[in-house]
C-alpha cells in the first residue's frame, strides 16, 4: 500500500532545500589569487612610463605556472632602429605583489653607441589588476611603468629552458628569446611543426650583437626540433637544458 508523505512534512523539506540554496548563494566567491589572474598568453596593448611618456609597442607576455617570457619592440620608423626589450625568469606571489625574478635583462637601442644591453638577473615587484581578457601590471609596487595587455589564448603548452633564455609553444604562437652580452636573438610569432620540422612565422624579431642591433618582421624561419635542440636551416642552435 503507498504511503503519502504528510504535507506538513513536505512544505518543511521545501522550505529547508531552499533555506540551503539561500545560503550556498550568498556565500562570496573566494577571490582568484594574483598568480592565477596573470596566467596566460598576452598581447601588449600599452606602456606608460612612470614619468607619464606614452611609448606604443609591440609584444607579448607569457606568465604560466610559474615561469614567464616576455619580449616586445617599440613602435616607430624605419622599423629596424626601433629599440626592444626580453626577459626570461620565475614569478611568485608575494606580499600582494607578483614578484618577477628575470634569469635575464636585455634590450636593445640600435641608434646608440651600445646597440645591447644586458643586465643580467634583475627583480621586480608588479601590482596587479585583471578585468576580464584586460590585464594592468604597474612595476615598482604600483608605482613605476604601467604594462597594458590583452588576453591571447590562456598559454597551454611548452615551456622550454635554453641555455640562454627560453623557448615557448603554446596554442600556436611561439616565444623566443636567447642572449647575453654577446648576443641577442628574440622574437614571437606563429608556429607549425610537422615530423620534426618547425616553420616559425616571425611578426617581430630582434637579431643584436655588442656592435649592432636590427629588427624584422613578417618573414619566416625553417629548422628542426626534437624537444632538446632546435637548429634552425640558417644554422643557428638553440640547446634545451637538461
Amino acid at each position: 500500500m503507498i504511503k503519502y508523505q504528510p504535507f506538513r512534512t513536505s512544505i518543511y523539506i521545501i522550505l529547508l532545500c531552499l533555506s540551503c540554496a539561500a545560503l550556498s548563494a550568498s556565500e562570496p566567491e573566494k577571490p582568484m589569487s594574483l598568480e592565477t589572474q596573470v596566467e596566460g598568453l598576452w598581447s601588449y596593448t600599452g606602456l606608460t612610463t612612470s614619468d607619464g611618456k606614452e611609448l606604443p609597442l609591440y609584444g607579448v607576455f607569457l606568465l604560466k605556472n610559474g615561469k614567464f617570457i616576455q619580449y616586445a619592440v617599440f613602435k616607430g620608423e624605419p622599423f629596424e632602429d626601433q629599440g626592444s626589450m626580453a626577459h626570461t625568469g620565475t614569478y611568485s606571489e608575494l606580499d600582494g605583489f607578483i614578484h618577477l625574478k628575470a634569469d635575464q635583462t636585455l634590450s636593445t637601442s640600435p641608434k646608440e653607441e651600445t646597440p645591447l644591453q644586458s643586465r643580467g638577473e634583475t627583480d621586480h615587484d608588479l601590482s596587479v589588476e585583471r578585468s576580464g581578457n584586460d590585464l594592468t601590471l604597474v612595476f615598482s609596487k604600483g608605482t613605476g611603468t604601467i604594462q597594458l595587455f590583452e588576453l591571447i589564448s590562456s598559454g597551454s603548452g611548452d615551456f622550454y629552458w635554453l641555455e640562454n633564455g627560453a623557448l615557448t609553444l603554446v596554442d600556436g604562437h611561439f616565444i623566443l628569446v636567447d642572449g647575453n652580452e654577446s648576443k641577442m636573438n628574440a622574437g614571437y610569432g606563429s608556429y607549425k611543426t610537422i615530423e620534426g620540422s618547425i616553420e616559425m612565422n616571425i611578426e617581430r624579431w630582434t637579431n643584436a650583437a655588442p656592435d649592432f642591433a636590427t629588427n624584422i618582421s613578417g618573414t619566416s624561419l625553417k629548422g628542426s626540433f626534437d624537444g632538446k635542440t632546435l637548429t634552425l636551416n640558417d644554422g643557428r642552435v638553440y640547446k634545451v637544458k637538461p
